[in-house]
């Protein structure tokens, strides 16, 4: 599959224009982000006048977008998607041009970021890059961001409280958060990438929420460094454990610590909730956690990528469900109703890229 596919990757070329050559698609990158929309639609069905992508469809896009043939398991990944008929071509060629491998291939088509300050639907501000099809375009566009996340964290986060953001990106939760526990509340924002870092603390300061810390460090399960790739406002990394025995492509080289360390250097002494999105990272930041988790009890609001996780070196998607649950916690699908068993979360994750994940203590 693309390298480092951004599962909120955009398109901005018309549905004809991708029907008449997806190589014309590819030769004009850059007029995408003027008329950039739409988003990979999250395993919903298709708007009325879209065709579904087809395998060939698939194939094409390796060929003309990325110069090159499909790999097995990129193929295996979209037929499986595909079978859902929940992915339309421009859907498909937007995660292409999207792509950290598309980006890499072709790097005279990138552009300098902008930044805008968007007022949100939660009624606090945001400075965004609305060309950064991974979060800040939709938040761009929209005013709003994972709305069903964003009720499941209002409905367990109130005055006074203490929330962790472990992979706050842009800081969408970083910002809900610290609107919901107040000024005697407490946030900390844990995001590895600094150029998103600049735009949290950006957007903290128009707001007046001093009560955010923000820290610019990986989590782990022990303290180290990690190899970040960015793709978009999103990344992946890679534990550095010594000199590497081949070189590794990144964006940054960043800290990398246990939230243990982190949250008790910071003197925190609450934890209301935590929510994590690490792109497939998320066991490591359970490693890394366990003091805080047996001692504070957090509600915890996790995605889970199975994707992600199984491509991972650290563990499955199979693995971190069990992980919750040995910490004693029961799991559900946030925008479902009750209690899940595992086999019904990851059958229903298989349908779409990933769900959401809120873990309550028993």
């Amino acid at each position: 599959m693309p390298a480092s596919r951004s599962r909120r990757s955009l398109l901005g070329q018309s549905y004809l224009a991708v029907e008449r050559g997806l190589n014309a698609a590819a030769s004009s990158w850059a007029a995408w982000r003027p008329f950039g929309d739409l988003r990979a639609n999250g395993g919903a069905a298709l708007a009325e006048g879209e065709s579904p992508a087809t395998i060939g469809d698939v194939v094409n896009c390796y060929r003309l977008l990325l110069g090159r043939q499909p790999d097995p398991d990129g193929l295996a990944h979209y037929r499986q998607r595909l079978s859902a008929g929940t992915i339309s071509v421009r859907d498909l060629v937007g995660e292409f041009l999207g792509s950290v491998e598309f980006l890499h291939a072709h790097p005279q088509r990138r552009e300098q970021p902008t930044t805008e300050i968007v007022t949100t639907c939660e009624g606090f501000r945001m400075h965004v890059d609305p060309g950064d099809y991974a979060v800040g375009h939709t938040i761009a566009r929209t005013g709003s961001y994972e709305p069903e996340v964003s009720a499941a964290l209002r409905e367990v986060l109130g005055p006074g409280g203490t929330f962790v953001d472990a992979g706050a990106n842009i800081g969408w939760f970083s910002m809900l958060g610290a609107s919901l526990v107040g000024p005697s509340g407490r946030v900390i924002a844990v995001e590895p990438n600094p150029i998103n870092v600049g735009l949290l603390r950006h957007s903290a300061k128009e707001n007046g929420f001093d009560n955010i810390d923000v820290l610019t460090v990986a989590l782990a399960a022990r303290p180290g460094s990690v190899a970040l790739e960015t793709d978009g406002s999103n990344g992946r990394v890679t534990p550095i454990d010594g000199p590497p025995v081949e070189p590794i492509t990144a964006s940054f080289v960043v800290a990398a610590r246990p939230l243990d360390d982190v949250l008790s250097d910071a003197g925190v002494t609450r934890v209301d909730a935590i929510k994590i999105d690490v792109e497939g990272a998320e066991p490591l930041v359970l490693k890394g956690a366990g003091s805080t988790i047996t001692r504070h009890r957090p509600v915890l609001i996790s995605e889970f990528y199975p994707l992600a996780l199984d491509s991972s070196p650290w563990g499955n998607a199979q693995g971190y469900l069990a992980m919750l649950r040995a910490f004693g916690y029961r799991l559900s699908v946030i925008g479902s109703e009750g209690d899940h068993d595992d086999e019904t979360i990851c059958s229903m994750a298989s349908g779409t890229e990933h769900v959401d994940l809120l873990a309550r203590p028993i």
